[in-house]
């Protein structure tokens, strides 16, 4: 799903390839953590993954995924947060917007049992419209997509809204 919506805001974040590896890397290791403790789970994940070598990743993109995965719950980035405030402008951005996408990504799988699949994106004015085929009732995601959404809107200044792509039969 972070893939998905890395691909299909393209034109908003203006990120490349190198930054969809790290959002990638991010969104499979952002609970590593939990195996030490599922207190402040999100410090333990980025220390970690900077801890780590990641097989064809430098250690300067390491510490861009430690980051991203440190930023996927609640704390939002701050200049004073250590490995953040050492950032240079660019990289303290695109660490925000792969923080952000993989807080919505987080909430579309918010049941955790992957059952939203596939998503589609689509830009009217201020307003990200977020359409999931297949599912009618999206009420879990849409709490949790309620409760992590605050980062997105802040960074890319679009409203997030989740709706069931509709089926055939009732678009007819």
């Amino acid at each position: 799903l972070a893939q998905q919506l890395f691909r299909a805001l393209q034109d908003e974040h203006g990120l490349d390839a190198r930054h969809q590896l790290i959002l990638t890397v991010a969104a499979l290791l952002h609970e590593i953590g939990g195996f030490v403790s599922t207190t402040s789970l999100h410090k333990h994940s980025m220390y970690r993954i900077q801890h780590s070598h990641l097989f064809g990743v430098s250690r300067n993109d390491v510490q861009l995924v430690a980051l991203v995965a440190r930023y996927h719950r609640r704390a939002t980035p701050k200049p004073t947060h250590a490995g953040y405030n050492t950032l240079t402008r660019d990289n303290r951005v695109a660490v925000s917007k792969m923080a952000a996408s993989l807080r919505l990504a987080k909430a579309l799988d918010a049941t955790r049992s992957q059952r939203v699949r596939q998503v589609s994106c689509r830009r009217k004015g201020r307003r990200l419209f977020i359409s999931v085929p297949g599912l009618d009732d999206l009420s879990v995601e849409q709490l949790s997509l309620n409760l992590s959404r605050s980062l997105f809107e802040q960074i890319y200044g679009l409203h997030v809204t989740l709706r069931p792509t509709a089926s055939s039969s009732e678009s007819r």
